[in-house]
């Protein structure tokens, strides 16, 4: 599907493609012979180089300078360089004024470097040197010039190359060899001097790491003696704190016996009791006497309260042999602390200093490394300067035989034009462009040209494909016994429309269209007449009271018409008129009205419906553009049934949409469409009528095939 579309695009449009082909075709037959006669000048020159002679590089990437191949492409630069081309030109303008076009020196070099062509002859040493010019002598003159100038230019680099490269390598570039690497060689003997290295470096790493392993395993063996001291000494504090070792000494015997104070005491008390309770039998108890004996009973029983029963008698005490031990191991145990952690502060700083001294090895390793490296370099330089300079003498002493070689003096040739292979060309490259070209336009055109376009438009079958025809097709169509293309197509339209009769709301249809100038009178007109020809009785009513035009097409009288009968004016009787056509009446739209839309709106529509239906088998209704007049929509308000007509090749603006939702709104039954104005390429029916039918008779009977009543 998409290739017939593709070519469907490009035969609509093959007149473009082939005037743009001949065009393009045309244009260049004409410049081609137009174009003055070329003659090119042709040398072959070849580089003569002394046998085995080898280039003096500097640097061991240019060895490729070897390679024929990109000799003979330097050789070229050479060649076609722009001092080479400016000579040239400076003595062609000398010997032949007025030659080179141009008003300026820029602008002489610039046209005679393109008419230029020096390339390598493949698989060959041989360089080819060409030029074109309208003047065969120009052309031999110019290549001469440009020959002789650079073979000048080549032994000039050859030879003031080689000087200029030995001279460099002799006076600046040895030279500054030799002064790197003295520099080199003496940065060296600095470093060595100010890190204090002498010797093998290596042999004074492995004697600081024995050092350093036996500082580290002394200040180990310290530091563990410190700990184990340090237990010690924390055991023996933790026994002093004991209960055992806790005093100093320790009670060995203890004599106790009665308290003598305590016994006076009782003995005291015992009178004082005695001389209270005698006053007490004389005296009250308020009597001075009787309180003072009272006071000296309560100071006598106070004083025993603090007396005990029993004091101690004697008492022995000796030294506590456990604190003692304690004591003894606490002061070993600290001693052996602060000796430990003596010597392992008296490791730990040569430890520290030796571990400096090592972890600063690779520094002063990899600056040795890193100056011994930088002189051996520079050792490689001054000697590789030394041989190229030696290589540069050998090359100067022969660099006088290397020059340009002629082989062949400059020969003239014709050039041909090949005007007709330039003609294939331009007609093979305009087809092609001008077919993407109308491809892309194609891609870009947004016409409904197809039935499948028409349908996802107005979401609505298509019945029939109507080409575009001529009014003598018309004629043909309307005759009795015609049979064209057209007529074949509006008989699939009929058929479509008989078929459809089942889901019809009645017997009338209205022609209907968005836009004007689909080709909606004429798609009523030629359905009427078709259904007409196959025996039905048909109706065909002009209701575009606006702009009628189906009067002339069969001409009648126009001046009665729709407009009376729903006016009141006139009966349906009264307007029909019949029509050329056997079984087709028409009704014309009649006078100009001045408010069709009343007339549409009022009752007399709806009775004018109702009794044509009753009339006729088909009753066809004309209209004016839906989008534009209300007209089409009052009228499928009534007849209920419409066919939509779309001219093809027209870009959709909306308008089918717009006119599609005003139907709906009516409740109009939208049963198909018919695509209009079909080009004949673009309609199958046509070309496979022409393909298979062309020489059908035209004077064939049709049986009737649709019902009366």
């Amino acid at each position: 599907m998409e290739f017939w579309r593709h070519y469907m695009t490009l035969k609509r449009r093959w007149r473009i493609i082939a005037l743009v082909v001949v065009l393009c075709a045309g244009a260049v037959l004409v410049w081609s012979r137009t174009t003055p006669q070329q003659y090119e000048a042709v040398a072959v020159l070849r580089e003569q180089r002394p046998v085995g002679e080898m280039a003096t590089e500097i640097y061991p990437v240019r060895a490729l300078m070897n390679d024929p191949v990109l000799r003979l492409q330097n050789l070229a630069q050479i060649v076609s360089s722009n001092t080479v081309i400016s000579k040239t030109v400076d003595d062609l303008q000398f010997i032949r004024p007025g030659v080179l076009q141009g008003d300026t020196p820029m602008e002489r070099m610039m046209n005679f470097a393109s008419k230029v062509r020096v390339e390598p002859i493949p698989n060959t040493e041989f360089l080819r040197v060409r030029l074109r010019d309208a003047e065969p002598q120009n052309a031999l003159t110019a290549v001469s010039i440009l020959v002789a100038k650079a073979t000048e230019r080549y032994n000039e680099l050859t030879q003031g190359t080689v000087r200029s490269e030995r001279e460099r390598i002799e006076n600046e570039l040895l030279p500054a060899a030799k002064a790197d690497l003295d520099a080199k060689r003496k940065a060296l003997a600095d470093y060595k001097l100010a890190n204090r290295i002498s010797g093998d470096l290596a042999f004074q790493t492995q004697v600081l790491v024995q050092r350093a392993a036996q500082y580290r395993a002394n200040l180990d063996q310290a530091t563990v003696e410190m700990e184990e001291a340090r237990a010690r000494r924390i055991a023996a504090e933790q026994e002093l704190k004991s209960q055992y070792a806790k005093n100093e000494y320790e009670e060995m015997q203890r004599v106790m016996a009665t308290n003598p104070v305590l016994e006076q005491l009782r003995i005291d008390l015992a009178r004082a009791q005695a001389s209270l309770q005698k006053e007490l039998q004389t005296k009250a108890e308020r009597h001075p006497d009787v309180v003072a004996l009272k006071a000296q009973v309560a100071e006598i029983e106070s004083r025993m309260r603090l007396e005990s029963e029993q004091i101690l008698n004697s008492q022995t005490r000796s030294r506590n042999p456990i604190r003692d031990a304690a004591l003894q191991a606490y002061i070993t145990a600290r001693v052996a602390e602060e000796a430990a952690a003596k010597r392992a502060q008296a490791y730990a700083e040569p430890l520290r200093r030796a571990l400096a001294e090592l972890a600063d090895m690779p520094r002063k390793e990899a600056g040795v490394a890193r100056l011994e490296l930088a002189a051996r370099t520079a050792e490689q330089t001054y000697n590789l300067y030394l041989q190229k300079l030696d290589e540069a003498r050998a090359k100067e002493r022969g660099a006088q035989t290397a020059t340009l070689v002629l082989l062949d003096p400059p020969q003239i040739f014709i050039v041909p034009k090949q005007t007709w292979l330039r003609v294939a060309l331009a007609l093979l490259l305009s087809l092609i462009l001008a077919s993407s070209v109308v491809l892309l336009l194609g891609q870009l055109d947004t016409s409904v040209r197809t039935p499948e376009e028409a349908e996802r438009l107005l979401k609505l079958p298509v019945f029939a494909v109507i080409p575009q025809m001529k009014p003598s097709e018309l004629n043909h169509l309307g005759q009795q016994n015609g049979f064209t293309s057209v007529g074949a197509l509006y008989q699939i339209l009929s058929t479509n429309l008989w078929y459809a009769s089942r889901q019809m709301h009645g017997s009338a249809v209205v022609i209907a269209s968005a836009e004007p100038g689909a080709g909606r009178s004429t798609t009523a007109a030629n359905l009427a007449i078709t259904l007409a020809r196959d025996g039905a009785r048909v109706l065909l009513v002009d209701g575009d009271m606006r702009q009628p035009t189906l009067h002339t097409r069969f001409g009648v009288d126009n001046s009665q018409g729709l407009a009376n009968v729903l006016a009141g004016q006139k009966e349906i009787q009264e307007v029909a008129v019949p029509t050329m056509i056997d079984g087709l009446i028409l009704i014309p739209a009649g006078s100009a009205a001045d408010n069709p839309v009343r007339l549409l709106r009022s009752p007399a529509m709806e009775q004018f419906v109702e009794r044509t239906t009753r009339l006729a088998d088909f009753v066809i209704f004309d209209s004016p553009a839906g989008v534009v007049f209300a007209d089409s929509t009052l009228i499928a308000a009534h007849v209920k049934n419409v066919i939509i007509v779309h001219a093809a090749g027209k870009p959709s603006r909306g308008a089918e949409a717009e006119f599609h939702a005003r139907l709906e709104q009516v409740g109009a039954n939208l049963i198909g469409a018919v695509l209009n104005k079909v080009r004949p390429e673009d309609s199958r029916g046509a070309y496979y009528y022409k393909r298979a039918y062309r020489e059908l008779a035209l004077h064939q009977s049709s049986a009737r095939a649709l019902p009366r009543g």
